[in-house]
């Protein structure tokens, strides 16, 4: 069945039940008034939960993820083989061959603007990324586990020729 007959029904009900929730709230207010402490010492301890709550909540999800945040891994990476990498405008200069099975460290900075500096697998599928700034040294940390043909290409639009800017290496 097509979308296109379910479009008005669907947008009739939900402007029905918004309809209703505007009345109820306006029918709601008619009530007799409270006194402002009485609204205020409500609101105050429901603000004081709520933000009581979204703490507890940032802090599990923080607590939870900090283990795979990923420049970690380039501190670990003391012993891995580093690969710097000045991105320029339109070219990454990198070897031609890389290990596969061995920690890289790429230590990527630029000569001049802003680059996004991409990881492409074989497949062509995004592996890893960091940004290219100039005077500042990133460090990604890449353990290729395939190996082929993997192709670095520019995620920051960088001038005329960025369309262009890309590299291959060979992982063996």
């Amino acid at each position: 069945m097509a979308r296109g007959p379910l479009v008005l029904p669907l947008f009739l009900v939900l402007a029905a039940l918004a309809i209703a929730v505007m009345i109820g709230i306006a029918l709601s207010t008619r009530a007799s008034t409270l006194e402002l402490s009485a609204i205020q010492e409500r609101a105050y301890a429901l603000r004081r939960w709520w933000l009581s709550a979204l703490i507890v909540v940032f802090a599990a999800l923080f607590a939870i993820t900090i283990p795979s945040f990923p420049y970690l891994k380039a501190a670990e990476l003391t012993t891995a083989k580093h690969v710097p990498v000045t991105a320029e405008q339109f070219a990454f200069p990198m070897p031609a061959m890389l290990p596969v099975n061995t920690p890289i460290v790429f230590d990527v900075t630029s000569k001049d603007v802003n680059h996004g500096f991409g990881i492409y697998d074989p497949e062509s599928r995004l592996l890893a990324q960091v940004q290219a700034m100039p005077d500042y040294v990133n460090h990604l940390a890449v353990d290729f586990k395939e190996p082929g043909k993997y192709t670095v290409r520019c995620m920051e639009f960088c001038g005329v020729g960025h369309a262009y800017m890309q590299a291959t290496f060979e992982v063996r």
